[in-house]
């Protein structure tokens, strides 16, 4: 992409970023593209370039017959990560699970507030531990509201592969998760499930999951192994600058 383009495309992008920021869409779905152009004063042909590229770093998800729908809890956001079985089979291990235990309970409020419900609306609460050659690698607590689940066998949820779990069991599409990382140091019931030392460094994240409409679907708290995970971002320095030259002063 030549300079000029480059620049040309960030503006629009920008602009577009800017509407997504100032208004609100019914379910998150943006006006037809005809109606995005003719607002934005730009071709047609401009407008679908600039929303392939957002939708290529997240900001919109783009369904041919359905149309485009905006995430606005991407906007301030860039963090992305692999499902953590495949970042465990990158590292070279051979990744399972197991399903330690299920249960239906009320909904805390932190948990309410961060699924978007009301406190003590009922969650199904599943805990599983990810294996790395067979030993404990990451414990994930995973909470979903259960007005979101549409089928009983919920003991078959393959947690794996959390955008198929949301797909089957919830009849959504999963769109991105949020997390958020914080250092903790390993209680007794931790200790014991990640066989480390009672106190060690432990990684923990919150991580919480947004259907293409932007909704809230399910919840996670995963504690990490230090062994076994680590967070990596990627940064791409070209974006959010003016150009791909030296950024001015």
């Amino acid at each position: 992409m030549s300079k000029s383009n480059y620049s040309a495309y960030m503006a629009n992008k920008n602009k577009i970023i800017e509407m997504f920021r100032s208004e609100t869409f019914e379910k998150n779905k943006l006006p037809s593209e005809a109606a995005l152009a003719n607002r934005l004063g730009i071709s047609l042909v401009t407008l679908r370039e600039s929303l392939m590229m957002l939708a290529l770093e997240g900001y919109i998800t783009k369904r041919h017959g359905s149309g485009n729908y905006v995430h606005p809890s991407t906007l301030d956001f860039e963090n992305r990560t692999y499902c953590f079985t495949e970042y465990l089979a990158k590292r070279g291990y051979r990744a399972g699970l197991r399903l330690l235990r299920q249960e239906r309970v009320p909904a805390g409020a932190q948990e309410a507030g961060q699924l978007g419900i009301r406190e003590g609306e009922g969650l199904l609460v599943s805990r599983v531990l990810y294996l790395a050659n067979e030993r404990p690698a990451i414990y994930t607590i995973s909470r979903m509201p259960e007005t979101l689940v549409i089928r009983a066998d919920v003991e078959q949820m393959p947690f794996a592969y959390p955008q198929i779990l949301i797909q089957d069991f919830m009849g959504r599409e999963v769109a991105h998760a949020l997390n958020e990382y914080i250092p903790i140091a390993s209680g007794p019931r931790l200790s014991q499930l990640l066989a480390l030392p009672e106190g060690a460094p432990v990684e923990c994240s919150n991580q919480v999951f947004y259907d293409i409409t932007d909704q809230q679907v399910m919840m996670n708290t995963n504690y990490f192994h230090p062994n076994y995970y680590r967070v990596r971002t990627l940064q791409n320095w070209d974006l959010g600058r003016n150009g791909p030259g030296p950024a001015e002063t």
